[in-house]
């Protein structure tokens, strides 16, 4: 049984996958604020005329892909990069009256593949799903003092579900990650 079920949990995870791999190829790489450039654009919009060393920190971003995906978005003409009046080494990324005014769509939007499920039945997924992570959290060991659980953790409390790291805060306040490194896209 337990093959059948990873089967099942794998197929699911292509599946999702695909999904975002087809909305995007629709949409653009603007349009997904949980990656990429779209989530560069989704954080400035929640806080803007930001250094790129701050930025490469709260998304948890090398500062050397941060800025590859700074030069797409620059030469898009979403956001600019000038140095501080304070600092001069110290560079500021702002948005453009473009890059404010891309839309992106709601995180709602992903809430309809829940569609054929009563709500009854996802409150008993939900549950499951809760105890297959508390189960594999109490096998992995817990994530405190993990560097980039706590910058995640500490972006998470300053700016909300506006933001949108590497994974998700549980409703009791553990983060789960969702492994999204391992399916990035060339040039994203």
């Amino acid at each position: 049984m337990n093959d059948e079920l990873y089967e099942k949990l794998a197929s699911l995870r292509w599946l999702l996958h695909k999904r975002r791999l087809r909305g995007w190829a629709h949409r653009g790489p603007l349009a997904d604020h949980t990656q990429g450039q779209g989530r560069i654009l989704a954080f400035l919009k929640l806080r803007d005329n930001i250094s790129t060393k701050e930025l490469s920190y709260l998304l948890g971003i090398a500062v050397s892909s941060l800025n590859e995906l700074l030069a797409k978005l620059e030469k898009s003409g979403h956001v600019t990069r000038e140095p501080s009046e304070e600092d001069k080494r110290v560079m500021l990324v702002r948005l453009t009256e473009k890059g404010r005014s891309e839309e992106q769509p709601e995180v709602s939007e992903r809430s309809d593949i829940f569609a054929c499920l009563s709500e009854a039945e996802q409150g008993i997924l939900e549950d499951y799903l809760d105890r297959i992570i508390a189960a594999l959290e109490k096998d992995l060991g817990d994530s405190e003092g993990d560097e980039a659980f706590e910058r995640l953790r500490e972006a998470h409390a300053r700016f909300g579900h506006g933001f949108r790291g590497h994974g998700h805060f549980h409703r009791h306040g553990h983060f789960h990650g969702c492994g999204c490194g391992e399916n990035r896209r060339p040039g994203y």
